[in-house]
């Protein structure tokens, strides 16, 4: 399988989540993939960054078509709700932990991406 069709798919279904738990007001489907990402991103970080100077390169490969991807996809889905009036809101606990959690994913890949 060609890593874009798997980086076709991190996208589509992230966005695909992030809009449907923004069109239909549920908190914890898009707060529970954010976090997941965030896992995602910390494992992968750590096999890049490798122990003794030795550093994974499958795992740079893997944060560029699998947790990118996602991310972009949750900020297109999350983009087109607030285009269609359905805002997330980013206030309540869940909210602050999705914003969390995507700030961490976004930290954590960019980092790998920097190794």
């Amino acid at each position: 399988m060609t890593p874009w069709i798997i980086a076709g798919s991190c996208g589509t279904g992230a966005a695909l989540i992030s809009w449907g738990s923004a069109r239909l007001q549920m908190r914890w489907p898009l707060a529970i993939l954010s976090v997941l990402l965030a896992a995602i991103a910390l494992q992968l970080y750590l096999a890049a960054r490798g122990q003794g100077g030795f550093h994974d390169l499958a795992a740079i490969t893997a944060q560029t078509f699998t947790v990118i991807p996602a991310l972009l996809g949750c900020l297109a889905g999350l983009a087109l709700a607030a285009l269609r009036r359905h805002p997330v809101a980013w206030r309540r606990p869940t909210g602050i932990l999705t914003a969390l959690a995507l700030l961490a994913a976004a930290g954590l890949a960019t980092a790998t991406l920097l190794i």
